[in-house]
């Protein structure tokens, strides 16, 4: 389907009929009640309370087959006295086929008795009994529906229901403009398809795409929350795929502390410029020409081993190996030299930044006889970086030789001793740099290279790196970056490419601030800074976690757009509810997901704002090797 397509059919000449659906004249209901329901909040100190309506509905059999979580109720407000076109939207959380004899049926009677009044029961739901209803809890949108003018028109507003009222079921085609992002006309790539993560669940006997705004979705943070195993990895991997196809300027780092994104993403590896970063473990230097095919083969059955994989692709060994050994080939595979701390420490004070540094710390030495020495020296040196136009951060050079010789001379005269802490500051320096010792070189691909190539907007330029690190060197590797990119944005003013930090198994990077300290607590600041303050400089961070407890609060809470598969812990449901304002009702029904359903609750991402949506991901792994 392309944009032209989807433009055509924007404004169908429809009545409000024509928005709905009634399967067949089957679905009539109403609304029976309203209920507020208060719990405490997950960390206990204040109080959070939701609103539910309970619709009760004609049983039949066939409409409960096809009742599901996910779909669109239109609920008559005071609005609708009025003009009969305006409806509040709620989405169903539940559905419970209902027997009048179920509200009587305890355990204080007989046995015998509620075996033969479950048997009736049971033989009632086949026959679409009057003495069977279905109940349905449906959640509020915060959105009324307005059918006037033969149009659909949403907007976010509150108004109190009318109990009583007759309930609408919307249809699919209300529902996708409800959520589905689309672009507007001219907007490249043209193809609505591009814009799809999956289809949309609680559509009846329909297949709807679920498209998304991939610009909003990354500019505002993103968060996916699911137990181990449950596909954290394969849907970060898939709407990566799909965010790079759409935004020309985006470029993605991953911090891979699983082994698996070298795998989940090894199509764009090998299809787009990219890098994928670790340590020299594992990696085999081919010695002689003869060796070179040996060697590159031997290199890739290493990446393979070391990376995790599905049964299906585990059987697909030799089509992976050969995109792998495509990667040593083009050689995308970068062992990465970690420059030490002390090193950096060392790098400073090779700068003017650091020389005046250490002017200033003999200065502020209360037993140092030569401060205004040092005063001069600090003033000399300050005075010859604005006439040279040089900058603090620079490297020191020689053509600071000649004023080093004039605070020598100022020292001579001032009395300066020559075991002076200053004179020998002063002395050594001038020693270094006319023996012309140079800066040690890196070894290899390093830090600095990395951060080049990630601010880098030419075209040819990487747009996809995979740090494959152990924790605590990628949280090393995390800090520095995060921090480096920062400095050097805000000095260039430049704000392209869009860099997105994902971050998996987010609470080894960002752990709630008890946990914290020592690398992971540079580490979490690092992060918790990318995610308050990144997105003015076109930086965005992606964080994917099974355990919500252990993680930042602070950096939750930055989050626009999250992706909500299945937690079994209350207190993580909760915190997911508390910080996003789902009810309840709507996090209960991701306990019953199948692999690859999902909730996604964004402010920008979608057509419309926080509103969970139910859908069925695109399968990574057809993505990845598509089917023979």
């Amino acid at each position: 389907m392309t944009l032209d397509n989807i433009q055509e059919n924007l404004l169908p000449e429809k009545s409000v009929a024509g928005w709905l659906e009634n399967l067949d004249g089957r679905f009539k209901a109403k609304l029976r009640e309203v209920q507020t329901i208060s719990r405490p909040s997950s960390d206990g100190k204040t109080t959070t309370t939701f609103k539910l309506a309970r619709v009760e509905c004609i049983y039949n059999s066939l409409v409960v087959q096809k009742l599901s979580p996910g779909q669109l109720l239109a609920i008559p407000n005071v609005q609708n006295l009025g003009m009969e076109t305006i409806f509040s939207v709620f989405e169903i959380a539940d559905i419970i086929p209902m027997h009048y004899s179920m509200l009587t049926l305890s355990t204080s009677q007989p046995g015998a008795l509620r075996g033969e009044f479950m048997g009736l029961i049971d033989k009632e739901w086949k026959q679409d009994s009057k003495s069977t209803w279905i109940e349905i809890v449906a959640s509020p949108t915060g959105y009324i529906v307005d059918f006037t003018g033969n149009d659909i028109k949403y907007e976010r507003r509150y108004s109190p229901l009318l109990v009583g009222s007759e309930v609408k079921l919307l249809n699919k085609e209300a529902v996708r403009r409800f959520v589905c992002y689309v672009p507007e006309e001219g907007t490249s790539p043209s193809n609505l398809d591009a814009y799809s993560i999956g289809d949309l669940l609680g559509v009846i006997d329909h297949t709807v795409p679920f498209t998304i705004n991939f610009t909003q979705l990354i500019n505002f943070h993103v968060g996916v929350f699911c137990h181990t195993g449950g596909g954290k990895s394969y849907l970060t991997s898939m709407v990566v795929r799909r965010a790079l196809q759409a935004i020309s300027d985006l470029k993605v780092i991953v911090f891979d502390v699983s082994s698996e994104y070298g795998i989940h993403l090894l199509d764009q590896l090998v299809a787009q410029e990219s890098r994928i970063v670790f340590s020299k473990r594992g990696l085999r230097k081919k010695e002689t020409k003869e060796d070179a095919a040996k060697a590159l083969y031997n290199n890739a059955m290493d990446f393979y081993k070391r990376h995790v994989k599905t049964d299906a692709l585990e059987a697909r060994e030799k089509e992976l190996v050969g995109l792998i050994e495509q990667l040593f080939r083009d050689d995308k595979c970068k062992p990465m030299y970690v420059k030490p701390h002390y090193m950096e420490t060392i790098a400073h004070y090779r700068t003017y930044e650091g020389l005046l540094d250490s002017f200033a710390n003999t200065v502020s030495d209360k037993f140092n006889a030569n401060q205004q020495a040092s005063i001069y020296a600090n003033d000399r040196i300050t005075t010859f970086l604005k006439d040279s136009g040089k900058d603090e951060e620079d490297l020191v050079d020689k053509e600071v030789l000649p004023i080093l010789d004039e605070i020598l001379e100022y020292f001579s005269k001032a009395g300066v001793r020559q075991n002076a802490t200053v004179f020998g500051l002063v002395k050594g320096l001038q020693e270094r740099l006319n023996q012309d010792v140079s800066e040690p070189e890196e070894l290899g691909y390093s830090l600095e290279t990395l951060v080049k190539e990630l601010l880098d907007d030419s075209q040819n330029s990487p747009r996809l790196f995979v740090i494959d690190e152990e924790i605590e060197t990628a949280r090393d590797i995390a800090s520095r970056v995060i921090d480096e990119v920062f400095r050097q944005r805000r000095t260039s003013f430049n704000l392209h490419p869009r860099i997105l930090f994902v971050f998996d198994e987010a609470q080894e990077f960002a752990p709630a601030k008890e946990d914290a300290r020592g690398d992971t607590l540079e580490s979490s600041r690092s992060v918790e800074r990318l995610l308050r303050h990144g997105r003015k400089y076109h930086l965005h961070g992606w964080i994917s976690t099974q355990r919500l407890a252990h993680l930042n609060t602070s950096a939750l809470h930055q989050i626009h757009s999250y992706f909500v598969g299945t937690l079994p812990r209350p207190y993580d449901r909760q915190l997911v509810g508390d910080t996003f304002a789902i009810d309840d009702a709507l996090l209960e029904r991701t306990l019953n997901f199948a692999p690859g359903d999902w909730l996604l609750a964004s402010y920008r991402a979608t057509n419309t704002q926080n509103v969970p949506v139910f859908f069925h991901a695109i399968n990574n792994e057809e993505c990845i090797l598509p089917k023979p």
